[in-house]
């Protein structure tokens, strides 16, 4: 193969290239948020209960600890559940096919 038999000096100069624009763009992707990452999260303030997409919020509780023991209690039972940080609280979510058993479990429990 002589792709670049004239020019066999290019290839390298080509890779190494290559290689300083991927550094430096993931330099970029993972800095830190004052310079705008791409990958981590930088607001940490609490979100609206209703923000979290198809994810019906099922109950909303004052701390942390209960609101994972509510998730933990839900997938004991073969539900998709998570918490999240709101303005109100920590809330659980479920998948809304999944809303009925899961308020019905935590209301009796």
């Amino acid at each position: 193969m002589t792709v670049f038999a004239e020019h066999y000096f290019l290839f390298p100069i080509v890779a190494i290239v290559l290689a300083g624009v991927m550094v430096l763009l993931t330099r970029w992707a993972f800095s830190k948020p004052k310079g705008g990452s791409l990958v981590r999260r930088t607001d940490y303030s609490p979100a609206d209960r209703d923000t979290f997409g198809l994810l019906v919020d099922v109950r909303t509780v004052g701390s942390y600890n209960e609101a994972r023991v509510k998730v933990t209690m839900l997938k004991n039972l073969g539900i998709k559940a998570t918490a999240a940080r709101t303005k109100d609280g920590w809330s659980v979510y479920v998948w809304p096919a999944d809303e009925a058993a899961a308020r019905g479990f935590l209301d009796a429990s």
